[in-house]
């Protein structure tokens, strides 16, 4: 039995999740409720949890300053780059990440 994604997004840490808002084509704003599953100590990985799930990368630009960028991954290679930053394989190229339970829980509730 699958656990509902709102509820499990409801009793996750504030620091494990986020909202992310996009426009439409009619200007009309759209909200999608996003899981952390990877960090790397200048990179978050978010997954919505729609229908279809979308990738989304939170870059901090530099270390001295609170600018941030959000991209939505088009590029599944780069999200498997991530996961590995993160620690799905260790340390890589000097890094060490983060993985977070929320991607077990994405996996079993697709």
């Amino acid at each position: 039995m699958s656990l509902d994604s709102s509820t499990f997004f409801l009793h996750t840490p504030d620091a494990e999740k986020t909202t992310i808002e996009t426009q439409t084509a009619s200007g009309s704003v759209q909200q999608h409720d996003a899981l952390l599953i990877a960090q790397t100590p200048r990179q978050k990985l978010f997954v919505t949890l729609d229908t279809k799930r979308r990738y989304v990368t939170l870059t901090y630009v530099d270390d001295s300053s609170d600018d941030i960028e959000l991209d939505f991954v088009q590029d599944y290679e780069e999200v498997e780059d991530l996961l590995e930053d993160a620690g799905l394989y260790g340390r890589h190229d000097g890094e060490l990440g983060v993985l977070y339970h929320n991607l077990l829980f994405l996996l079993m509730n697709p």
